[in-house]
């Protein structure tokens, strides 16, 4: 596995403890006391139970949001088609990705992109060193990727014409324009494509998005895109503690129709003076994970 995957796992199971290992943290299983700088996510779900919100403040979706006590890590694909079987037991197991539950509907393009990536995890999983996973080279995670693997925590701040949306997971950050301008027609790729949103009712907003470099992946099992990936992004205020995102993918070139990567995805407030944590992706720390452990390990001679 390389460093930065790692390093997540760790930081995966460090948040998930709290202030069991982060000593100089306050805050509660409840959230109700936090330390001021590099704020850990409150992943159990029971923080939220039962607890009663205002109602949802109109064309307003701002704020500090926590995706992973809903799962939002991801690691198995996609939330709505994870590549794996219930009680998966890693041995003997059919690696074609179409006999999975809820298989998705690549076309023969598709199918042959994918068979070309090697992930990490899901049913098509190989090993640590002949995984060729852009992130673990620290190439940007792009968009949708942002939102269909590691969605930990983010903000959303809102301008008079833009919707900033700045991720917690590699420093990763885009622009929903909110002028009505209209999605290019002929885009030169960008990392997370271009986006343009609308209010269409007092409480969602829908963005759409284009023109994604077609180098990253969708989500963590590898799942490809085309230069015609059009992704639709819909955020529901539900009240004023819970916001519901539903992303469509929607590329011809890969899959024969589109369907859906996050069905009403529960995402949480989290409150004023919330100090997101650094996550980001150093090329010279995979460098030497690399050379003192996952290179070594790949050129083992094999044992007879």
């Amino acid at each position: 596995m390389r460093r930065c995957c790692l390093i997540s796992l760790i930081l995966a199971a460090a948040w998930t403890l709290g202030p069991t290992l982060w000593a100089q943290t306050s805050a509660s299983s409840t959230g109700t006391a936090r330390q001021q700088w590099n704020n850990t996510v409150p992943t159990n779900k029971a923080a939220y139970a039962g607890k009663k919100s205002e109602p949802a403040p109109k064309r307003d979706i701002s704020g500090i949001w926590d995706g992973s006590a809903e799962g939002g890590f991801q690691a198995k694909g996609a939330a709505e088609h994870p590549a794996m079987r219930a009680n998966d037991p890693r041995e003997g197991i059919d690696t074609d990705e179409r006999n999975i539950a809820k298989p998705l509907p690549y076309t023969a393009l598709g199918e042959e992109t994918l068979e070309a990536h090697k992930p990490a995890a899901g049913v098509r999983s190989v090993a640590a060193a002949l995984v060729n996973d852009p992130t673990d080279i620290c190439d940007p995670v792009g968009f949708p990727r942002m939102e269909l693997f590691e969605m930990r925590t983010f903000e959303l701040a809102q301008t008079d014409d833009q919707i900033i949306y700045l991720n917690q997971y590699n420093d990763n950050w885009r622009i929903i324009w909110t002028d009505g301008r209209e999605l290019p027609k002929d885009p030169e790729p960008r990392w997370n494509g271009y986006s343009s949103g609308k209010w269409i009712d007092d409480y969602t907003f829908v963005a759409e998005t284009v023109g994604m470099d077609e180098r990253t992946w969708l989500d963590y099992v590898g799942r490809p895109h085309s230069d015609k990936l059009h992704v639709e992004e819909r955020f529901h205020r539900v009240d004023h503690d819970n916001l519901e995102l539903t992303v469509t993918i929607d590329d011809p070139k890969m899959y024969t129709q589109p369907w859906l990567a996050l069905n009403k995805f529960r995402l949480h407030l989290q409150p004023p003076g919330f100090d997101i944590r650094e996550m980001i992706c150093s090329p010279t720390e995979v460098s030497d994970y690399n050379k003192q452990i996952a290179d070594p390990v790949a050129n083992k001679p094999a044992s007879k």
